[in-house]
């Protein structure tokens, strides 16, 4: 894009960003320029900006993130994530106020559930996470959370899909079986979907940490399922990839159970966006299909145990 003057690109963006931005890459404001803003995320306002003739993302929280993110623990997972070299683009991240500076990666192209190059890519990602060892002070309690989310929904968001409790209650259902046979919990990423997923040629980073913590394996399973277009039966192709074999009849109803669940947490944190006036469009109504057929799918699966 054409480099507009200084003036024009200082005013496009508050003086405390700016300050953020000179502190973190040790830069004069004169050496800021040609801001740019990314629509991929669904969390938070980011936009691109070079400095000192190299180009960066700056990351702003979203609209009512304050109430369901912990930024302390996305900036100890962000760092974790660099040293198991998962996310090559971090730079630094405010614990507190939740602004985050990456790298920006030139010729990125969009991560494809149908490749099976990344798919394969992403699943020994992670694997990587799942088994380094790596203990964090935060959870993230994928039922936990949905409940405290649920609390912020207003009524007028759940009446508007007519099978809100039906779904609601299966997952409920569910949860107490899956939880007696979980293992202990992992690192996990927990917004583990293409949009998160940075390709660049054959290298592939995984960004956007916030949600991070201690969880299910089958969490971040969950969550890029349910994030897809997959067939039942590509889903369980992506499963096979993850374990490196098929899974066991008690694996695959973990696992299904996971993408009724994640797609649940999203359904319900979707309203919510909603409700906060930052919808997130088709995700939504993608979610709660998915919420309601793996649902239905790990019911089934329970009397094939």
């Amino acid at each position: 894009m054409p480099q507009a003057t200084i003036a024009a690109n200082v005013q496009s963006i508050d003086p405390e960003t700016l300050c953020n931005i000179c502190s973190t890459l040790g830069c004069a404001p004169q050496d800021v320029t040609e801001f740019s803003p990314i629509d991929e995320g669904l969390t938070n306002d980011s936009f691109r900006f070079v400095a000192a003739g190299k180009p960066y993302v700056y990351r702003r929280p979203g609209a009512g993130t304050e109430k369901i993110i912990s930024r302390e623990g996305e900036a100890f997972a962000q760092g974790i994530a660099a040293k198991l070299g998962l996310d090559r683009t971090f730079i630094y991240e405010n614990p507190h106020q939740g602004w985050k500076i990456s790298h920006f990666v030139e010729g990125c192209k969009p991560f494809d559930y149908h490749n099976t190059a990344h798919v394969a890519r992403a699943m020994e990602m992670a694997r990587e996470l799942h088994s380094s060892g790596v203990t964090s002070k935060w959870s993230f309690d994928i039922f936990e959370n949905t409940a405290g989310i649920l609390k912020l929904l207003n009524n007028d968001e759940k009446a508007r899909y007519n099978d809100f409790e039906r779904i609601r209650t299966r997952i409920e259902d569910l949860e107490g079986r899956v939880r007696a046979t979980s293992g202990a919990p992992v690192l996990c990423h927990n917004d583990f979907y293409d949009p998160n997923f940075l390709v660049r040629g054959s290298d592939i980073s995984l960004i956007d940490w916030e949600y991070a913590g201690m969880s299910d394996y089958a969490s971040d399973l969950g969550t890029f399922i349910c994030c897809s277009d997959y067939s039942y039966e590509e889903a369980i192709a992506v499963l096979s990839k993850y374990f490196q074999r098929e899974p066991t009849s008690e694996e695959l109803f973990h696992c299904i159970s996971y993408v009724a669940f994640a797609a649940w947490y999203w359904f319900v944190w979707a309203l919510y966006k909603d409700q906060c006036g930052d919808p997130v469009g088709d995700w939504q109504d993608l979610w709660h299909r998915y919420a309601s057929e793996y649902g239905r799918r790990a019911v089934q699966l329970v009397h094939e145990i």
